[in-house]
Protein backbone atom coordinates (compact mmCIF):
# COMPACT_ATOMS: atom_id res chain seq x y z
CA UNK A 1 0.00 0.00 0.00
CA UNK A 2 1.39 3.39 -0.99
CA UNK A 3 1.35 5.95 1.80
CA UNK A 4 0.95 9.61 0.85
CA UNK A 5 1.59 12.38 3.36
CA UNK A 6 0.32 15.92 2.91
CA UNK A 7 2.76 17.47 5.35
CA UNK A 8 2.54 20.58 7.45
CA UNK A 9 -0.51 22.29 5.99
CA UNK A 10 -3.18 24.17 7.89
CA UNK A 11 -5.85 21.48 8.08
CA UNK A 12 -9.61 21.89 8.24
CA UNK A 13 -11.66 18.72 8.63
CA UNK A 14 -13.73 21.07 8.08
CA UNK A 15 -13.19 21.93 11.75
CA UNK A 16 -9.81 23.57 12.34
CA UNK A 17 -7.07 21.03 13.14
CA UNK A 18 -4.11 23.42 13.08
CA UNK A 19 -0.82 22.57 11.43
CA UNK A 20 -0.99 18.86 10.75
CA UNK A 21 -0.13 16.00 8.44
CA UNK A 22 -2.88 14.22 6.53
CA UNK A 23 -1.80 10.63 5.93
CA UNK A 24 -3.42 8.68 3.11
CA UNK A 25 -3.04 4.97 2.48
CA UNK A 26 -4.66 3.40 -0.56
CA UNK A 27 -8.14 4.89 -0.93
CA UNK A 28 -8.59 6.00 2.69
CA UNK A 29 -7.44 8.62 5.13
CA UNK A 30 -5.22 6.88 7.69
CA UNK A 31 -4.70 9.78 10.08
CA UNK A 32 -4.77 13.49 10.69
CA UNK A 33 -1.90 13.98 13.09
CA UNK A 34 0.33 16.71 14.47
CA UNK A 35 2.99 17.55 11.90
CA UNK A 36 5.77 14.96 11.92
CA UNK A 37 4.10 12.59 14.40
CA UNK A 38 3.47 8.98 13.34
CA UNK A 39 -0.20 8.04 13.03
CA UNK A 40 -1.39 5.50 15.59
CA UNK A 41 -0.80 2.02 14.25
CA UNK A 42 0.61 3.32 10.96
CA UNK A 43 4.00 4.06 9.42
CA UNK A 44 5.81 7.25 10.44
CA UNK A 45 4.98 10.18 8.21
CA UNK A 46 8.62 10.40 7.23
CA UNK A 47 9.09 6.69 6.50
CA UNK A 48 11.09 5.83 3.36
CA UNK A 49 8.10 4.38 1.54
CA UNK A 50 5.89 7.43 1.94
CA UNK A 51 5.25 9.94 -0.85
CA UNK A 52 5.48 13.31 0.88
CA UNK A 53 4.00 16.58 -0.37
CA UNK A 54 5.10 19.71 1.43
CA UNK A 55 1.96 21.71 2.23
CA UNK A 56 3.55 24.39 4.44
CA UNK A 57 1.73 27.68 3.93
CA UNK A 58 -1.20 25.90 2.26
CA UNK A 59 -4.64 24.76 3.43
CA UNK A 60 -5.69 21.10 3.38
CA UNK A 61 -9.45 20.52 3.32
CA UNK A 62 -11.96 17.79 2.43
CA UNK A 63 -12.95 17.33 -1.20
CA UNK A 64 -15.88 19.54 -2.12
CA UNK A 65 -19.38 18.11 -2.48
CA UNK A 66 -21.49 19.77 -5.20
CA UNK A 67 -25.08 18.72 -4.64
CA UNK A 68 -26.58 20.27 -7.78
CA UNK A 69 -24.58 19.91 -10.99
CA UNK A 70 -25.79 19.45 -14.57
CA UNK A 71 -23.37 16.73 -15.60
CA UNK A 72 -25.20 16.04 -18.88
CA UNK A 73 -25.82 19.74 -19.52
CA UNK A 74 -28.90 21.78 -18.86
CA UNK A 75 -30.79 23.90 -21.32
CA UNK A 76 -33.04 22.75 -24.12
CA UNK A 77 -35.93 25.01 -23.23
CA UNK A 78 -35.09 27.52 -25.96
CA UNK A 79 -34.86 25.07 -28.85
CA UNK A 80 -32.69 22.09 -29.79
CA UNK A 81 -29.70 24.39 -30.27
CA UNK A 82 -29.92 25.49 -26.61
CA UNK A 83 -29.07 22.01 -25.30
CA UNK A 84 -25.78 22.29 -23.40
CA UNK A 85 -22.99 19.71 -23.76
CA UNK A 86 -21.89 17.26 -21.09
CA UNK A 87 -19.68 18.56 -18.32
CA UNK A 88 -16.07 17.32 -18.66
CA UNK A 89 -14.67 15.52 -15.65
CA UNK A 90 -11.49 17.61 -15.50
CA UNK A 91 -13.49 20.85 -15.24
CA UNK A 92 -15.22 19.48 -12.15
CA UNK A 93 -12.14 18.30 -10.28
CA UNK A 94 -10.15 21.43 -11.12
CA UNK A 95 -12.80 23.29 -9.09
CA UNK A 96 -11.97 21.05 -6.10
CA UNK A 97 -15.12 18.92 -6.36
CA UNK A 98 -14.64 15.22 -5.65
CA UNK A 99 -18.32 14.27 -5.18
CA UNK A 100 -21.27 15.59 -7.16
CA UNK A 101 -24.96 14.97 -7.78
CA UNK A 102 -26.11 14.98 -11.39
CA UNK A 103 -29.35 16.85 -11.86
CA UNK A 104 -32.17 16.38 -14.35
CA UNK A 105 -33.30 19.63 -15.91
CA UNK A 106 -35.74 21.06 -18.43
CA UNK A 107 -35.34 18.31 -21.05
CA UNK A 108 -36.62 14.89 -19.88
CA UNK A 109 -36.30 13.27 -23.32
CA UNK A 110 -32.77 13.63 -24.71
CA UNK A 111 -31.36 14.17 -21.20
CA UNK A 112 -33.49 11.63 -19.37
CA UNK A 113 -32.57 9.23 -16.53
CA UNK A 114 -30.69 6.78 -18.78
CA UNK A 115 -28.37 9.54 -20.01
CA UNK A 116 -27.89 10.92 -16.52
CA UNK A 117 -27.02 7.55 -15.00
CA UNK A 118 -24.61 6.69 -17.81
CA UNK A 119 -22.74 9.94 -17.23
CA UNK A 120 -22.61 9.30 -13.48
CA UNK A 121 -21.09 5.88 -14.16
CA UNK A 122 -18.47 7.44 -16.47
CA UNK A 123 -17.32 10.42 -14.42
CA UNK A 124 -15.22 8.59 -11.78
CA UNK A 125 -12.86 7.30 -14.52
CA UNK A 126 -11.20 10.73 -14.67
CA UNK A 127 -13.09 12.86 -12.18
CA UNK A 128 -15.46 12.89 -9.23
CA UNK A 129 -17.70 10.15 -7.94
CA UNK A 130 -21.26 10.98 -8.98
CA UNK A 131 -24.78 10.35 -7.75
CA UNK A 132 -28.03 11.36 -9.45
CA UNK A 133 -31.51 12.66 -8.76
CA UNK A 134 -34.68 11.42 -10.40
CA UNK A 135 -37.39 13.84 -11.50
CA UNK A 136 -36.84 17.20 -13.13
CA UNK A 137 -39.14 19.89 -14.48
CA UNK A 138 -41.99 17.55 -15.41
CA UNK A 139 -44.48 15.74 -13.20
CA UNK A 140 -44.94 12.84 -13.13
CA UNK A 141 -41.27 12.27 -13.95
CA UNK A 142 -39.80 9.71 -16.34
CA UNK A 143 -38.69 6.51 -14.63
CA UNK A 144 -36.52 3.54 -15.52
CA UNK A 145 -38.57 0.77 -13.88
CA UNK A 146 -42.05 2.16 -14.45
CA UNK A 147 -42.34 3.41 -10.88
CA UNK A 148 -40.54 6.18 -9.01
CA UNK A 149 -40.68 4.09 -5.85
CA UNK A 150 -39.08 1.10 -7.63
CA UNK A 151 -36.36 3.36 -9.05
CA UNK A 152 -35.57 4.65 -5.57
CA UNK A 153 -35.41 1.12 -4.20
CA UNK A 154 -33.43 -0.56 -7.00
CA UNK A 155 -30.97 2.06 -8.26
CA UNK A 156 -28.14 2.62 -5.76
CA UNK A 157 -26.88 5.77 -7.51
CA UNK A 158 -30.23 7.46 -6.91
CA UNK A 159 -30.13 9.70 -3.82
CA UNK A 160 -33.38 11.61 -4.20
CA UNK A 161 -35.97 13.29 -6.40
CA UNK A 162 -35.93 16.77 -7.88
CA UNK A 163 -39.17 18.65 -8.48
CA UNK A 164 -39.69 22.20 -9.73
CA UNK A 165 -42.16 24.59 -8.09
CA UNK A 166 -43.15 28.14 -9.09
CA UNK A 167 -41.52 27.57 -12.47
CA UNK A 168 -43.00 28.75 -15.79
CA UNK A 169 -41.69 25.78 -17.82
CA UNK A 170 -42.48 23.08 -15.29
CA UNK A 171 -45.44 20.86 -14.63
CA UNK A 172 -45.56 21.02 -10.85
CA UNK A 173 -46.94 18.47 -8.36
CA UNK A 174 -49.88 19.66 -6.28
CA UNK A 175 -50.33 19.39 -2.51
CA UNK A 176 -51.62 15.81 -2.55
CA UNK A 177 -48.81 14.68 -4.88
CA UNK A 178 -46.11 16.40 -2.84
CA UNK A 179 -47.48 14.90 0.37
CA UNK A 180 -47.52 11.42 -1.15
CA UNK A 181 -44.00 11.89 -2.54
CA UNK A 182 -42.62 12.89 0.85
CA UNK A 183 -44.22 9.82 2.43
CA UNK A 184 -42.73 7.59 -0.28
CA UNK A 185 -39.32 9.15 0.28
CA UNK A 186 -39.59 8.45 4.01
CA UNK A 187 -40.25 4.81 3.17
CA UNK A 188 -37.40 4.70 0.63
CA UNK A 189 -34.97 6.20 3.14
CA UNK A 190 -35.79 3.51 5.66
CA UNK A 191 -35.80 0.70 3.14
CA UNK A 192 -32.52 1.59 1.41
CA UNK A 193 -30.49 3.51 3.98
CA UNK A 194 -29.99 6.29 1.43
CA UNK A 195 -30.99 9.93 1.85
CA UNK A 196 -34.07 9.84 -0.43
CA UNK A 197 -33.97 13.62 -0.45
CA UNK A 198 -36.73 15.77 -1.96
CA UNK A 199 -34.74 18.48 -3.76
CA UNK A 200 -37.06 21.33 -4.70
CA UNK A 201 -36.16 23.85 -7.40
CA UNK A 202 -37.73 27.18 -6.46
CA UNK A 203 -38.69 29.37 -9.43
CA UNK A 204 -40.08 32.87 -9.60
CA UNK A 205 -43.58 32.25 -10.97
CA UNK A 206 -46.66 32.92 -8.85
CA UNK A 207 -47.94 30.16 -6.61
CA UNK A 208 -49.10 29.24 -3.14
CA UNK A 209 -46.17 30.05 -0.79
CA UNK A 210 -47.62 27.67 1.81
CA UNK A 211 -47.57 24.64 -0.49
CA UNK A 212 -44.28 23.16 0.75
CA UNK A 213 -44.84 23.81 4.46
CA UNK A 214 -48.31 22.29 4.22
CA UNK A 215 -47.05 19.21 2.37
CA UNK A 216 -44.24 18.68 4.88
CA UNK A 217 -46.69 19.00 7.77
CA UNK A 218 -49.30 16.73 6.18
CA UNK A 219 -46.75 14.04 5.29
CA UNK A 220 -45.26 13.76 8.76
CA UNK A 221 -41.85 13.42 7.09
CA UNK A 222 -38.61 14.32 8.79
CA UNK A 223 -37.89 17.97 7.81
CA UNK A 224 -34.39 16.83 6.80
CA UNK A 225 -36.00 14.85 3.98
CA UNK A 226 -36.53 18.20 2.20
CA UNK A 227 -34.06 20.58 0.58
CA UNK A 228 -34.96 23.74 -1.30
CA UNK A 229 -32.52 25.08 -3.87
CA UNK A 230 -32.19 28.39 -5.75
CA UNK A 231 -33.04 30.08 -2.47
CA UNK A 232 -31.44 33.29 -3.77
CA UNK A 233 -33.49 33.53 -7.00
CA UNK A 234 -35.29 36.53 -5.51
CA UNK A 235 -36.93 37.95 -2.37
CA UNK A 236 -39.89 35.54 -2.54
CA UNK A 237 -37.75 32.42 -2.90
CA UNK A 238 -35.50 33.65 -0.10
CA UNK A 239 -38.49 34.24 2.18
CA UNK A 240 -39.86 30.74 1.54
CA UNK A 241 -36.41 29.19 1.98
CA UNK A 242 -35.99 30.97 5.32
CA UNK A 243 -39.30 29.55 6.54
CA UNK A 244 -38.40 26.06 5.37
CA UNK A 245 -34.90 26.23 6.83
CA UNK A 246 -36.03 27.54 10.21
CA UNK A 247 -38.29 24.46 10.41
CA UNK A 248 -35.27 22.17 10.10
CA UNK A 249 -35.05 21.48 6.36
CA UNK A 250 -32.03 22.06 4.14
CA UNK A 251 -31.55 25.31 2.21
CA UNK A 252 -29.27 25.50 -0.83
CA UNK A 253 -27.84 28.72 -2.30
CA UNK A 254 -26.34 28.91 -5.80
CA UNK A 255 -23.41 31.14 -6.85
CA UNK A 256 -24.61 30.93 -10.48
CA UNK A 257 -27.66 32.96 -9.41
CA UNK A 258 -26.53 36.51 -8.76
CA UNK A 259 -27.64 40.06 -9.65
CA UNK A 260 -24.95 40.37 -12.32
CA UNK A 261 -26.64 37.64 -14.36
CA UNK A 262 -30.28 37.58 -13.22
CA UNK A 263 -32.45 40.61 -12.56
CA UNK A 264 -33.90 40.48 -9.05
CA UNK A 265 -31.57 37.76 -7.80
CA UNK A 266 -29.99 38.01 -4.36
CA UNK A 267 -26.20 37.79 -4.13
CA UNK A 268 -25.19 34.46 -2.55
CA UNK A 269 -23.38 36.08 0.38
CA UNK A 270 -26.34 38.35 1.11
CA UNK A 271 -28.69 35.37 0.93
CA UNK A 272 -26.64 33.35 3.41
CA UNK A 273 -26.48 36.34 5.77
CA UNK A 274 -30.25 36.82 5.66
CA UNK A 275 -30.96 33.12 6.14
CA UNK A 276 -28.74 33.10 9.23
CA UNK A 277 -30.41 36.25 10.54
CA UNK A 278 -33.80 34.60 10.13
CA UNK A 279 -32.93 31.59 12.22
CA UNK A 280 -31.72 29.03 9.68
CA UNK A 281 -28.91 27.10 11.40
CA UNK A 282 -25.56 27.25 9.61
CA UNK A 283 -25.45 23.45 9.63
CA UNK A 284 -28.63 23.35 7.50
CA UNK A 285 -27.12 25.53 4.74
CA UNK A 286 -25.41 24.29 1.60
CA UNK A 287 -23.86 25.81 -1.51
CA UNK A 288 -24.13 24.09 -4.88
CA UNK A 289 -22.90 25.43 -8.18
CA UNK A 290 -25.91 24.67 -10.45
CA UNK A 291 -23.03 24.42 -12.92
CA UNK A 292 -23.55 23.85 -16.64
CA UNK A 293 -27.20 24.73 -16.23
CA UNK A 294 -28.17 27.17 -18.94
CA UNK A 295 -27.17 28.90 -22.14
CA UNK A 296 -25.09 32.10 -22.06
CA UNK A 297 -26.98 35.39 -21.87
CA UNK A 298 -27.63 37.72 -24.77
CA UNK A 299 -25.72 40.91 -24.01
CA UNK A 300 -27.08 44.45 -24.62
CA UNK A 301 -25.14 44.73 -27.91
CA UNK A 302 -26.81 41.58 -29.24
CA UNK A 303 -23.83 39.28 -28.80
CA UNK A 304 -23.71 36.30 -26.48
CA UNK A 305 -21.53 36.08 -23.42
CA UNK A 306 -18.79 33.50 -23.52
CA UNK A 307 -19.96 30.02 -22.59
CA UNK A 308 -18.62 28.93 -19.21
CA UNK A 309 -19.35 25.87 -17.14
CA UNK A 310 -19.39 27.91 -13.87
CA UNK A 311 -18.81 25.06 -11.44
CA UNK A 312 -16.78 27.04 -8.89
CA UNK A 313 -17.79 27.08 -5.23
CA UNK A 314 -14.64 28.36 -3.55
CA UNK A 315 -14.94 32.02 -4.64
CA UNK A 316 -18.23 32.19 -2.71
CA UNK A 317 -16.65 30.47 0.28
CA UNK A 318 -13.95 33.11 0.26
CA UNK A 319 -16.51 35.92 -0.06
CA UNK A 320 -18.42 34.56 2.95
CA UNK A 321 -15.22 34.73 4.98
CA UNK A 322 -14.04 38.10 3.64
CA UNK A 323 -17.38 39.73 4.49
CA UNK A 324 -17.43 38.24 7.98
CA UNK A 325 -20.62 36.34 7.21
CA UNK A 326 -19.06 33.04 8.32
CA UNK A 327 -15.65 31.98 9.57
CA UNK A 328 -13.66 29.64 7.33
CA UNK A 329 -14.60 26.34 9.04
CA UNK A 330 -18.34 27.06 8.83
CA UNK A 331 -18.03 28.40 5.27
CA UNK A 332 -16.15 25.27 4.19
CA UNK A 333 -18.86 23.12 5.80
CA UNK A 334 -21.37 24.54 3.29
CA UNK A 335 -19.47 22.79 0.48
CA UNK A 336 -18.19 19.70 2.34
CA UNK A 337 -19.84 18.23 5.43
CA UNK A 338 -23.28 19.85 5.13
CA UNK A 339 -24.15 18.68 1.60
CA UNK A 340 -22.71 15.25 2.32
CA UNK A 341 -24.93 14.99 5.40
CA UNK A 342 -28.00 16.15 3.46
CA UNK A 343 -27.28 13.49 0.81
CA UNK A 344 -26.66 10.74 3.36
CA UNK A 345 -23.06 10.22 2.22
CA UNK A 346 -21.49 9.18 5.52
CA UNK A 347 -17.83 10.13 5.85
CA UNK A 348 -17.77 12.20 2.68
CA UNK A 349 -16.94 15.86 3.17
CA UNK A 350 -14.71 15.23 6.20
CA UNK A 351 -11.10 14.35 6.94
CA UNK A 352 -10.72 11.64 9.58
CA UNK A 353 -9.37 8.09 9.75
CA UNK A 354 -11.33 5.58 7.69
CA UNK A 355 -13.12 7.95 5.31
CA UNK A 356 -12.41 8.09 1.56
CA UNK A 357 -9.23 10.03 0.84
CA UNK A 358 -10.88 12.98 -0.90
CA UNK A 359 -8.55 15.87 -0.16
CA UNK A 360 -8.02 19.33 -1.64
CA UNK A 361 -4.93 21.48 -1.14
CA UNK A 362 -5.59 25.23 -1.45
CA UNK A 363 -3.40 28.29 -1.46
CA UNK A 364 -4.20 31.09 1.01
CA UNK A 365 -6.53 32.69 -1.56
CA UNK A 366 -8.55 29.43 -1.67
CA UNK A 367 -7.34 28.54 -5.16
CA UNK A 368 -7.04 24.82 -5.91
CA UNK A 369 -3.49 23.43 -6.07
CA UNK A 370 -3.95 19.66 -5.64
CA UNK A 371 -6.94 17.33 -5.58
CA UNK A 372 -7.04 13.69 -4.48
CA UNK A 373 -10.09 11.45 -4.87
CA UNK A 374 -9.94 8.04 -3.21
CA UNK A 375 -6.22 8.70 -2.72
CA UNK A 376 -5.53 9.23 -6.42
CA UNK A 377 -4.10 12.59 -7.41
CA UNK A 378 -6.36 14.12 -10.06
CA UNK A 379 -5.17 17.74 -9.98
CA UNK A 380 -1.61 19.03 -9.64
CA UNK A 381 -0.60 22.69 -9.68
CA UNK A 382 -4.22 23.61 -10.35
CA UNK A 383 -4.59 21.53 -13.52
CA UNK A 384 -5.95 18.06 -14.10
CA UNK A 385 -3.22 15.43 -14.18
CA UNK A 386 -4.86 13.95 -17.29
CA UNK A 387 -7.48 15.47 -19.58
CA UNK A 388 -10.94 13.98 -19.46
CA UNK A 389 -11.71 11.45 -22.21
CA UNK A 390 -12.14 13.09 -25.63
CA UNK A 391 -10.85 16.46 -24.35
CA UNK A 392 -7.78 18.02 -26.00
CA UNK A 393 -4.52 17.33 -24.18
CA UNK A 394 -1.80 20.00 -23.93
CA UNK A 395 -0.37 18.57 -27.15
CA UNK A 396 -3.62 19.19 -28.96
CA UNK A 397 -4.69 15.56 -29.43
CA UNK A 398 -7.98 14.45 -27.93
CA UNK A 399 -7.63 11.81 -25.24
CA UNK A 400 -9.50 8.57 -25.81
CA UNK A 401 -11.63 6.72 -23.31
CA UNK A 402 -9.23 3.79 -23.10
CA UNK A 403 -7.54 1.16 -25.26
CA UNK A 404 -10.66 0.91 -27.44
CA UNK A 405 -12.98 3.91 -27.64
CA UNK A 406 -15.46 2.00 -29.73
CA UNK A 407 -15.30 4.55 -32.54
CA UNK A 408 -16.35 3.38 -35.96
Amino acid sequence: MTVTVLRGGTVFTPQPAGTADVVVGGRDVLAVTAAGDPPSGGPPTGSPGAVVHDCAGLLVVPGLVDGHLHIVGGGGGAGYHSRIPELPADVIVEAGTTTCVGMPGVDPVSKGPETLLARAYALPVAGPRAWVMAGGFHWPPPTLTGSLLRDLYLLPHLVGVKVALYEHKATCPDLAELTRLLRELEWAAGATGRAALLHVHLGTADGDPDLLPRALDASGADPRRLQVTHANYGPRTLDLAARIGAAGSWVDVNPLINPARIVGAVAPVDAVAELLDRGVPADRLTLSSDGNASVPRTLPDGTREEFAYRVELLPTVRALVDTGTLDLPRALALVTRNPATALGLAGTGTLRPGVPADVVVLDPELRVRRVFRDGTELVRDGRAVAPAPFRPSPGGVAAGAGPDTGSR
